[in-house]
């Protein structure tokens, strides 16, 4: 889920003010977003090309969510397609602990390769205002490679920060640094972000890979 893409994680689902609320516990919620550029931990998934995206999350009081993401995506060559992430997990916070803990699918429907695969992760988190601080391991599964990341972040005078630290197995380690801002909060409340996100590959014969990447996003 790229989602957990862009903006620091911390590891809880929160609903947006403007969820739906469905009755028996659940919520319904949703985001749509454009980007200049499309990067995950530290690597180009959109030819430097800019992107929409968007998902819905269904979530229950208990803690249970589901949710749908979607972007655009070329990795070159001309194979245009789509990535769908598929996600569902449980996700709690008691005082000032929290933790996640759940299931990715990633699929590129209309890729002519064998891209798809799969991934657990366990999301920790502990909240002192107004810093947050997270650790989340993604386990690969099948031949997909494992995942480690650290962050912190803090809201000062209405703009958010955060930095994420990354190792990704056998790929190379990465560095996410955003800067955010809520925009029209009292009409029609939109996301700005600025993000900078570079990745030192482990493969001598790749070169490193950065952006400076800006996003819009609204919630529902």
């Amino acid at each position: 889920m790229n989602r957990l893409a862009s903006v620091i994680t911390l590891l809880t689902i929160s609903t947006s003010p403007l969820a739906a609320d469905l009755g028996g516990g659940f919520d319904l919620s949703g985001n749509i977003s454009a980007t200049s550029e499309y990067y995950w931990r530290g690597m180009d998934q959109n030819s430097s090309a800019p992107a929409t995206q968007g998902g819905i999350d269904l979530a229950h009081d208990y803690g249970l969510y589901f949710g749908v993401w979607t972007s655009n995506v070329n990795f070159g060559g001309g194979d245009t397609s789509q990535e769908v992430d598929y996600y569902g997990g449980f996700a709690k916070e008691i005082s000032w602990f929290n933790f996640d803990v759940g299931m990715i699918s990633y699929q590129y429907p209309g890729n002519t390769g064998d891209l798809e695969f799969e991934e657990s992760y366990l999301g920790l988190g502990a909240s002192f205002e107004p810093i947050e601080f997270g650790v989340t391991y993604y386990a690969g599964a099948s031949a997909a490679e494992d995942a480690l990341e650290m962050s912190i972040g803090a809201t000062l005078l209405g703009t958010g920060f955060s930095v994420t630290f990354g190792d990704y197995d056998n790929t190379g380690d990465y560095l996410t640094v955003v800067i955010s801002r809520e925009v029209l909060p009292e009409t029609w409340p939109i996301e700005l972000a600025l993000t900078y996100t570079e990745m030192d590959f482990e493969d001598p014969t790749t070169g490193d890979d950065d952006a400076t990447i800006f996003s819009i996003s609204k919630s529902f």
